[in-house]
């Protein structure tokens, strides 16, 4: 008897240790993937793709300074740049990333 409550309560364990493990959503969830744009945004993308050969570069650009807590911080934002074969700018679109810079006040 003492043999059968021992291996229940490692099932148990084992079951437990199982569930604690597992992943709480599934790779299958649409959560998982990136938001997608506007069909119109997109087709504009796919048409100057097809019309002229571009280049496409991340560029940080300064938004501004502010003092924070007595410490001066910088933000640069990133840009995509589509450019032409001739290094002329097609289009730039801004991305949600940004970089800080800070710098203590002397």
């Amino acid at each position: 008897m003492k043999k059968m409550y021992s291996f229940l309560i490692l099932l148990g364990i084992f079951a437990l240790i199982g569930y604690m493990e597992s992943p709480r959503v599934k790779p299958e969830e649409p959560s998982h993937y990136p938001i997608s744009t506007e069909e119109s945004e997109t087709e504009a993308v796919a048409q100057e793709e097809h019309n002229t050969p571009m280049n496409l570069e991340l560029e940080l650009v300064y938004e501004g300074t502010k003092v924070v807590d007595g410490t001066k911080v910088e933000a640069y934002r990133e840009y995509e740049v589509y450019k032409d074969r001739d290094g002329k700018v097609l289009n730039r679109i801004p991305t949600t990333h940004y970089n800080y810079l800070k710098y203590e006040n002397q």
